[in-house]
């Protein structure tokens, strides 16, 4: 039985107390977005609460899935939400609790794409194709070699997607105020499309989203950080097919460079205010593309609770 199928099949009767789309519950976990700022990489912040924390501090139940991945991904040793950092090879850092009682984990968003001190094999040094009279491809101009590594890249997605599961199997109720905004989950996989990620919308989120009133809103602050992050992985290769926007009845599209490679929601067409959504994928095909819809989840996210709160 493959990985992914798994997870899903792990809903059924224990499904998640916080089935968002459905009802407003309290909330357990917030998704949020911090700028490369002074040198530092960019950041996705998590925010759990601390009694998600304390049911998930045992990680027995889910050795099979960590020892999977492990050896799916090369991976070394996997660490508890209550260590200095969670997940897989130090992928997730944890912060300080706060006020409201969530604890705070950071994902600092690695480089794919790392230009080396040696020169370039294919231009010897000159950033110049003479055959093609144009940069060369290989090194993009830099005149040095590159090397691609996506194993910190995959970490992340291979941790959450540990996290995805404690979500799945935890089917109790936080004591929050505020609700649950919005739920993610994802699987790291391996192969073309086997990095899939779907989730709920909450009622709230839905409301601020058919809160713009017009048939088509183009979201330019989600578009600007995903490009942003996108130069950041790749070291200044630019990508194309960013999508951000939303039509009427909360019809939310986000796409990422790929092969029409985004989320959007499962087809729903009776939608009515008072609602949530479900929300699936197509041809995820690599964790780069995960962090990059993630990215924009979380700006969403910060947009969305500003909103609310304002």
């Amino acid at each position: 039985m493959k990985l992914e199928s798994i997870i899903f099949s792990l809903g059924g009767e224990k499904m998640l107390n916080y089935n968002v789309n459905k009802k407003r519950v309290p909330c357990v976990y917030e998704i949020s977005y911090k700028k490369c700022k002074e040198g530092n990489p960019p950041c996705i912040v998590l925010r759990i609460h601390e009694e998600f924390v304390e049911a998930n501090k045992d990680l027995v139940p889910f050795d099979f899935f960590i020892k999977k991945l492990q050896d799916d991904h090369n991976l070394g040793e996997f660490s508890s939400l209550t260590s200095d950092f969670f997940g897989f090879d130090n992928a997730i850092k944890r912060k300080e609790k706060d006020s409201d009682g969530f604890i705070v984990y950071e994902i600092e968003i690695p480089k794919f794409r790392i230009e080396t001190s040696e020169l370039c094999e294919r231009c010897g040094g000159t950033g110049w194709d003479e055959n093609l009279d144009d940069k060369c491809l290989l090194c993009r101009g830099s005149k040095y070699k590159i090397s691609f590594n996506w194993k910190p890249l995959s970490a992340i997605s291979a941790s959450l997607h540990i996290l995805s599961v404690m979500m799945e199997t935890f089917n109790e109720q936080t004591s929050v105020k505020n609700n649950q905004l919005l739920t993610f989950q994802l699987s790291c996989g391996k192969g073309m499309g086997r990095f899939p990620i779907w989730g709920h919308y909450g009622i709230d989120f839905c409301s601020w989203l058919n809160s713009f009133g017009t048939s088509y809103h183009q979201f330019d602050e989600v578009l600007k950080e995903m490009e942003d992050v996108y130069l950041y992985i790749y070291n200044g290769e630019e990508g194309w097919g960013f999508q951000a926007y939303v039509e009427e009845k909360a019809w939310l599209i986000i796409s990422t460079p790929g092969d029409a490679c985004g989320i959007h929601p499962v087809n729903d067409y009776n939608w009515e205010l008072g609602r949530g959504r479900d929300f699936s994928c197509h041809n995820m095909d690599n964790p780069g593309q995960q962090i990059i819809i993630l990215v924009a989840l979380a700006v969403l996210s910060d947009m969305a609770r500003k909103h609310i709160k304002g």
